[in-house]
């Protein structure tokens, strides 16, 4: 594996920094694309990670910005390395807007997921989750696939990472596989829950009416990325999973905003870690 989040998230890091130069030169995206003769579209879609990005590029666009450091244009220049490097989950036959968020998650310093339809991705055993994906996929190597792609994203619970989950109670009073399927992921919510840095909530019913009814979502927060000579931040950015195919993504800070007051909402209202702890519990003696 990569010593890095992957290359959707190095593009990310980069394009911030470039948009970040290019403002403290005081150049608007026309004045660029002019001097370089390009396009205002190419320029854009670099500063958005849309689009991979050349050394050349960085270069030209490193010289017009006057930014003569040589730490900080060293740096910039591993990213444009590292923005190319073959990420681990590419080989898996997975939807593009998944890889996309696997490749954000890792480089997230903060996660935030509400669910209510099943158990975090993050959380679940490899039996739960093949319960699960057996709902809607009959192949049984994609099947084995989309299981051992949500078992190697579960490296991010031993990592820096803050994690916080909101579950609705309707996810643990549903059956998902067998009774010993569902008492074996209830006792690893217990055992993930007893720890210090992951935070699990349940949300009961008698909460009744609350901001998290229409559908779960999951927001990916970020810290200065860039730690030679730039004040550049990668935006937070919400996911939410699509019914049938592609999830989709938000990235209006005002929206983000939005999403993340609503899980902080939740969680207060949710039980304490502790309640959660005993509900589970008696939950499982229940089954």
């Amino acid at each position: 594996m990569p010593g890095h989040p992957g290359p959707l998230v190095r593009r990310r890091q980069l394009g911030a920094a470039l948009r970040q130069h290019r403002i403290g030169a005081g150049l608007s995206i026309a004045d660029v694309a002019k001097e370089l003769l390009l396009s205002p579209s190419k320029i854009s879609r670099l500063e958005t990670a849309q689009r991979n990005i050349s050394a050349r590029d960085v270069r030209d666009l490193l010289d017009l910005y006057r930014v003569a450091d040589p730490e900080v244009r060293d740096e910039l220049m591993r990213l444009v390395e590292e923005s190319r490097e073959f990420a681990w989950w590419a080989h898996y036959n997975i939807d593009s807007s998944y890889k996309r968020l696997i490749g954000l998650e890792g480089a997230a310093t903060t996660i935030c997921d509400y669910q209510m339809g099943a158990v975090p991705g993050l959380l679940q055993t490899p039996e739960y989750g093949t319960a699960l994906a057996g709902a809607w996929n009959d192949d049984p190597e994609n099947l084995k696939e989309i299981v051992e792609v949500r078992v190697a994203r579960q490296r991010l619970l031993n990592s820096n990472t803050n994690l916080n989950f909101v579950v609705d109670e309707s996810v643990l009073r549903r059956s998902i596989g067998s009774t010993e399927i569902m008492q074996a992921q209830i006792r690893r919510l217990i055992d993930l829950s007893a720890g210090s840095r992951i935070v699990f909530q349940v949300l009961p019913f008698s909460v009744g009416a609350h901001r998290g009814l229409v559908s779960g979502f999951i927001v990916l927060q970020f810290s200065n990325p860039i730690s030679t000579g730039s004040a550049a931040s990668m935006s937070d950015i919400v996911y939410r999973e699509g019914v049938v195919g592609a999830g989709w993504y938000i990235e209006q800070p005002e929206e983000v905003a939005g999403y993340l007051d609503a899980f902080r909402d939740l969680q207060r209202r949710a039980l304490t870690q502790p309640e959660t702890t005993s509900f589970l519990e008696e939950l499982l003696r229940d089954n």
